[in-house]
């Protein structure tokens, strides 16, 4: 015999459970990566407002420095270099004058100058180049003292350029003045 299969169902059966368990599991990832977005998003917020404010503060510091920089080249830029030059010049020149070394100039006159002349005043000048100009005014006791006291000095390592100045006579011997430059062992001209 066949068995009876009575249908009273108005629709056919159809089993949702595997459909309802992927959408509760979809539905629970999703909250999963909602909740994870929230989180990533908060956390994005405040390690920005950090950054942000890092930022800030730099550009802060960039605008304190351009400011300064301003003001820098404006201090240099009113700066009157020709009277700056000047008085360094002058200032060096008065130091090197208070380094120069009397004491080796006057040993290598000695060594320079003729038996028979004497040296009676020395006048130095300092010149940029590191050179001494000396005026010399000296007694010989004869006629020739002058050209043997300027060919030792042009004979000189340490002198140069001697140059002669006024000449007399007289009862007590002959005096000269005399021009020439004088390199210290150690020239401490002007700087430029």
């Amino acid at each position: 015999m066949k068995p009876i299969h009575l249908n009273l169902a108005a629709r056919p059966y159809r089993d949702y459970r595997p459909l309802y368990a992927v959408v509760v599991a979809a539905s629970l990832l999703i909250a999963f990566l909602m909740l994870n977005n929230v989180d990533t998003y908060y956390r994005y917020v405040r390690e920005t407002r950090t950054t942000r404010q890092e930022i800030e503060t730099l550009e802060r510091q960039i605008r304190a420095e351009r400011a300064k920089s301003e003001v820098a080249v404006t201090q240099i830029a009113s700066i009157d270099l020709e009277t700056l030059s000047h008085q360094t010049r002058f200032i060096n020149s008065r130091l090197a004058e208070r380094a120069f070394s009397w004491s080796e100039l006057l040993e290598r006159l000695e060594t320079v100058l003729p038996r028979d002349v004497r040296l009676i005043s020395i006048a130095p000048s300092f010149s940029d180049n590191g050179t001494v100009r000396l005026s010399l005014m000296c007694e010989a006791r004869t006629p020739d003292g002058m050209v043997m006291t300027i060919d030792r000095f042009n004979s000189s390592s340490h002198f140069a350029k001697a140059f002669p100045g006024t000449d007399s006579s007289s009862d007590s011997g002959h005096r000269f003045n005399l021009t020439v430059d004088y390199r210290p062992s150690i020239p401490r001209g002007v700087s430029r």
